[in-house]
């Protein structure tokens, strides 16, 4: 059966699958859509990277495939029911990318306490305002995904008094105790947390729910670090925040292409970082997810048969776009 890789796997696990079916690495055909199309004709499983829009006209252009796979995990770009309509397996790798993820967060508090609140001073060998130290301060965990909870368990010894919101777990549950977090309602937390931490799962509930309200209890200066979905801010009103002052600085840490269009409302704003989802990539989480994808990709395959006679098998529930 014919693998085609758009993004690159470990070294090993490559050579573990191309031993098993036919793989072919064809990063080029990402810049060459036409192209893309025509070689999917034939293709039973994609190995995508995050950018490349899983849609109904993809998987129409693919009348073979069975699986789509993921290194690293994410929602934007995918069209979960299309795929379930034809019966494409969704295959992410979402556990590989936990620890990277909770380090890009903690990286990114540290650098905001030491340089966030330091403007430039323009001036050769200034040092301007102190930086801080996370020693003492309060940082609120806004969601309690999987990167959280290795998150919370990094803050805890280093002094930080830790505080948690998630519109989705109850207050009473044994995760807060567990992970030394204190639960709070969200603007309670916002209104005494030094620097935020959001890692809150998307669901299209939640769109927009960081909006002018939200925004308007933060604690002056707090400081933001994102790998959430921008849908879930309201960017108008996240632009006053930073512009204000209201938020000191904000690392954002996504690939969304409405983040840097012409009419975003965060272009060249000062205080604000933008990444491009760089959370989950390190050389660990990239063999720890290859691993993972050869091995239910070839599970799919060699069940393909039977699910085309009885639907996805897939032992995860498929989220929700």
């Amino acid at each position: 059966m014919d693998i085609l890789l758009l993004e690159d796997l470990a070294a090993d696990a490559r050579q573990w699958l191309a031993a098993r079916h036919q793989v072919d690495y064809r990063p080029e055909l990402l810049e060459d859509p036409a192209r893309l199309h025509a070689q999917l004709q034939q293709v039973d499983a994609l190995v995508a990277p995050p950018r490349l829009k899983i849609n109904g006209q993809l998987l129409d252009s693919a009348p073979q495939l069975v699986a789509v796979g993921r290194i690293h995990d994410g929602t934007e770009n995918i069209d979960f029911e299309a795929c379930q309509k034809r019966r494409v397996r969704v295959i992410q790798a979402s556990s590989a990318t936990v620890r990277a993820s909770a380090e890009h967060q903690l990286l990114a508090l540290l650098q905001l306490f030491r340089s966030g609140l330091r403007p430039p001073t323009g001036l050769p060998g200034a040092r301007g305002l102190p930086g801080r130290e996370i020693n003492d301060s309060v940082i609120a965990l806004f969601g309690m995904s999987p990167p959280a909870h290795v998150l919370a368990t990094m803050l805890v010894p280093l002094g930080v008094r830790v505080v948690g919101y998630d519109p989705a777990v109850h207050r009473n549950a044994d995760l807060w105790r567990r992970l030394g977090v204190q639960p709070m309602a969200m603007n309670e937390m916002l209104e005494i947390a030094d620097a935020v931490a959001m890692q809150t799962i998307y669901a299209s509930r939640y769109r927009g729910l960081v909006g002018e309200r939200v925004l308007a209890s933060c604690k002056p200066g707090q400081v933001w670090t994102s790998i959430s979905r921008p849908s879930l801010f309201d960017l108008d009103a996240l632009a006053d925040a930073v512009r204000s002052g209201r938020i000191g600085a904000f690392t954002m840490d996504s690939d969304d292409e409405r983040l840097h269009a012409s009419d975003s409302p965060l272009r060249e704003l000062p205080h604000l970082q933008i990444t491009p989802r760089l959370a989950p990539f390190t050389q660990e989480s990239q063999v720890r997810g290859s691993w993972y994808l050869v091995d239910r990709i070839h599970e799919t395959l060699m069940l393909a048969e039977i699910r085309s006679q009885t639907g996805p098998q897939d032992s995860e529930p498929m989220p929700l776009a």
